[in-house]
């Protein structure tokens, strides 16, 4: 507790404050962050498009004293999931200021599946017809997509708060996610991509990059080279055992991977691997999670050559090499 209080106060003298809002499934609540330079305000994502987030927004406008439509400059996405971005149009219309998200990010929110292909790619997964039915997409940003987004460009230095953060492209929870690192300070805005409670959730949905679990070890991977003294999370505690934790997923990877691929017996559709490694999810919507996680591996163990994939009628199956 003393180690996360020292970090909030680190954070608080470089100008950069915490905002949690609520969320009404997975992880509870999403770390959005306000950050003051010279009487203006940079916000770093938005949360869901809901009414616990507008309060929210509201309660840190009168806390910091912030004059919305005069005093915010600038909104930056770490990445175009629901719980950062959503609400990004709303926040654009009550402050003016331009979003900026990543160009694959742009892309992979503005350009998700159609009713058809969602369904038939659900089908293909050996989910169940009347499950499919029940399913709706998800990811609704691109029917809430703000005007005038500028584009993140990677590598470049961002002001936020009394520092500049070097915009970084660590995509394998989404395919252009963000991170913001500022190397003197050794500080790490990380948004889903390094969190200390929960291993990042990577997953395939049938559009985007088809094996997002080899970009998130890869991009992980180069986190070891960086040196990282406080990490500000989108979900869970701050902290600043960076190295460590790194170390934690890539070892929880490793075994996981394995485990997948003892799970595979015969020849099984990506449902039916999910039903063994997550035998206790019951709604829908849990289905479709580890759905989604389940693809992930697959799509690894194929590409390592670990398993074949094949197409037996509408669905596809793996096997064991």
């Amino acid at each position: 507790m003393q180690l996360i209080n020292e970090g909030i106060e680190k954070m608080k003298g470089y100008g950069i404050y915490q905002v949690t809002i609520p969320l009404p499934f997975w992880n509870d609540n999403v770390h959005c962050y306000l950050a003051r330079r010279e009487g203006k305000w940079t916000i770093i994502d938005t949360a869901m498009n809901r009414n616990e987030s507008r309060l929210a927004w509201e309660a840190a406008f009168n806390k910091y004293s912030i004059e919305p439509l005069r005093d915010v400059e600038r909104i930056l996405i770490t990445h175009h999931h629901p719980d950062h971005f959503e609400y990004a149009r709303e926040l654009q219309q009550q402050t003016g200021a331009n979003v900026f998200l990543s160009e694959k990010e742009q892309a992979v929110a503005q350009n998700n599946l159609d009713a058809e292909s969602f369904s038939r790619f659900y089908l293909s997964a050996g989910m169940p017809q009347e499950l499919v039915k029940q399913l709706q997409p998800v990811n609704t940003s691109a029917n809430r997509f703000p005007k005038n987004v500028c584009t993140i460009e990677t590598n470049r230095l961002y002001p936020i708060g009394e520092l500049l953060f070097e915009a970084i492209q660590m995509p394998g929870h989404s395919d252009g996610h963000i991170c913001f690192y500022n190397s003197e300070e050794q500080i790490l805005l990380s948004g889903d991509h390094l969190t200390r409670e929960t291993i990042p959730y990577i997953s395939y949905h049938g559009y985007g990059n088809k094996n997002p679990l080899s970009l998130y070890l890869e991009t992980i991977k180069t986190m070891q080279l960086m040196e990282i003294s406080l990490v500000l999370p989108g979900h869970g505690p701050i902290f600043m055992d960076a190295q460590e934790r790194i170390n934690e997923i890539l070892h929880h990877y490793e075994e996981r991977i394995g485990f997948v691929l003892e799970q595979i017996t015969g020849e099984m559709s990506a449902y039916q691997v999910s039903n063994t490694l997550f035998p206790i999810r019951s709604s829908v919507l849990e289905k479709w999670i580890a759905l989604g996680e389940t693809n992930a591996y697959l799509s690894y163990l194929v590409a390592k050559g670990e398993i074949r994939e094949y197409k037996d009628g509408l669905q596809n199956k793996y096997v064991r090499m």
